[in-house]
């Protein structure tokens, strides 16, 4: 009896205009917001590909260890071609230095060739489905009862000995059945497009964190087919029904993110950064008073008028090379790095109280936005997506907490190897040919050298030597979390939708066993 209900409404329900207008209307947005999606993952591709190059060109052309301070370059994400999550609002990159810990990403977010575009709205796969399939169930169950009350079906059907359960379910698998190749389709015609870019390549994980996605998105329809359901067993006419489903939709799906946005904003303030960088600045100067004065205490151990540099390139965070220089200048230099360095990290763990203050402050206002989020399903299927797609804040957050880890790898990479105390820390010459300023004031006095044609040693100058031999340096290398883990992961959001489905369901039994059929 339950499949002859469900078979019968299937059938009504697929020659009926709302069935042809949803199929329609997922063919038209679907291929659009998908060829969209693909077109700015394209663009992200090639912007990382330039990166890469650029970061693998500067690697290959270190000179000196002042000069390892690697971009980490993070790789765009397949899935998020599906669920932008916040992708691309973040950067593509970041710098590690010695004096700071990485707080942020920065350099390229996902933009488009025209960045003047990049302010108009725009949506992805997921968004899409849940706006469409969300309001595909509720226009389809809305009226699920009031309808054969209004049109006195609903007597005639239980004059003839079926059960309130079996009508139930025959009409929630109907609807069931009728939506889910609406939704399959969705999804074929997405992989379809994926299929056909050759320069898009998705790996065993991705193709997985799909099938969870669409999973996912089932639990999600059921839920709102459910909703349709009890909107129209408490409704007495099926205009009122439609209203209150409609209102309910525009509440969950247009309302609750941007309350829940505001909200979590008033109830836990976060400073502006302008604010954490005045207090990293001061520090910065402080640090550099410090410099300012040890390089005075080292002139006078080393009864030095002034430094003196044939040849030097200098740069932040502790950056030096130099070719040429006396034996007193290198010396210098190197006295000045063994205080100046572990000194520069001692400053970046005081910098970095603020820095990991502010960026709890954006962690907690976040998780407020997501459990106030949590009163409208479509957030919760939304927040799911984004685990599975690894585009969440919280993937974002442990991605940057592994760059910092990998910071201070290779800070301990240079301790073990005693670099900061090095001459290879800022010049890659050897110290044997390091002359000493004595001997090169006799010699001017001398006449033996005659600086006005004066011939330059090839070793005091930057085209004699080869780059560095990193191989032993570490490289960052970080697994992004299989489909697996970001299951395990969305768990607790999973039952978050599952729950209200059987609130739901449980109110509508109870509500339909009551149910005047009059």
């Amino acid at each position: 009896m339950i499949w002859l209900i469900a078979k019968k409404d299937f059938l009504l329900n697929l020659t009926s205009p709302r069935f042809i207008i949803g199929f329609i209307l997922c063919l038209v947005i679907i291929p659009f917001t998908m060829l969209v999606s693909i077109d700015g993952f394209r663009n992200q591709m090639r912007i990382h590909e330039v990166d890469v190059a650029e970061q693998t060109d500067y690697w290959n052309g270190i000179m000196v260890y002042s000069g390892v301070r690697p971009t980490i370059l993070k790789t765009p994400e397949p899935l998020s071609i599906f669920t932008q999550g916040i992708q691309g609002n973040m950067g593509s990159s970041v710098h590690i230095e010695f004096g700071e810990y990485p707080t942020l990403l920065s350099g390229h977010a996902g933009t488009r060739d025209n960045p003047l575009l990049n302010a108009f709205f725009s949506i992805d796969f997921t968004t899409v489905i849940a706006i469409l399939m969300s309001l595909l169930a509720l226009v389809f169950s809305y009226d699920l009862f009031t309808r054969e009350k209004e049109d006195g079906t609903l007597k005639l059907v239980f004059t003839n000995a079926v059960s309130r359960t079996s009508f139930l379910s025959g009409k929630f698998l109907g609807i069931l059945i009728t939506l889910l190749p609406i939704l399959l389709f969705c999804f074929i015609l997405s992989i379809i497009l994926i299929l056909t870019a050759p320069d898009i390549t998705f790996s065993i994980s991705d193709w997985i964190g799909i099938g969870l996605i669409f999973f996912t998105s089932i639990i999600y329809l059921m839920l709102f087919i459910l909703m349709g359901m009890l909107i129209s067993a408490l409704s007495k006419s099926s205009s009122v029904s439609i209203v209150i489903s409609l209102l309910i939709w525009i509440w969950m799906l247009f309302l609750v993110p941007d309350i829940a946005y505001y909200s979590s904003q008033s109830i836990y303030k976060v400073p502006t950064y302008d604010n954490i960088r005045y207090s990293l600045d001061e520090l910065d100067r402080e640090f550099e008073n410090a410099t300012n004065d040890k390089w005075g205490s080292i002139q006078k151990e080393l009864n030095m008028d002034g430094v003196g540099h044939w040849n030097w390139n200098g740069g932040g965070d502790g950056y030096d090379e130099m070719y040429g220089c006396t034996y007193e200048a290198n010396e210098f230099h190197r006295r000045l790095n063994i205080w100046r360095e572990p000194m520069r990290l001692n400053y970046a763990d005081k910098k970095w109280a603020f820095q990991k203050s502010w960026l709890d402050a954006l962690a907690k206002q976040e998780r407020i936005r997501q459990m106030i989020s949590w009163l409208s399903p479509s957030e919760i299927f939304t927040q799911i997506s984004s685990n599975l797609s690894r585009t969440s804040a919280d993937t974002y957050l442990t991605y940057m907490e592994k760059v910092r880890e990998y910071r201070e790898t290779l800070i301990t990479y240079f301790k073990d190897k005693s670099l900061f105390s090095s001459f290879t820390y800022f010049t890659p010459q050897d110290p044997k040919s390091f002359v000493k300023q004595a001997d090169l004031n006799a010699m001017a006095e001398s006449g033996e050298i005659d600086w006005v044609h004066f011939k330059v040693p090839a070793t005091w100058g930057p085209d004699y030597y080869k780059p560095l031999n990193l191989d032993d340096v570490p490289k960052f290398n970080h697994q992004m979390a299989t489909s697996s883990e970001t299951f395990k992961q969305s768990i607790g959001l999973l039952i978050g939708l599952l729950l209200p489905g059987i609130v739901f369901l449980t109110a509508i039994i109870i509500i339909f066993m009551k149910y005047d059929v009059r």
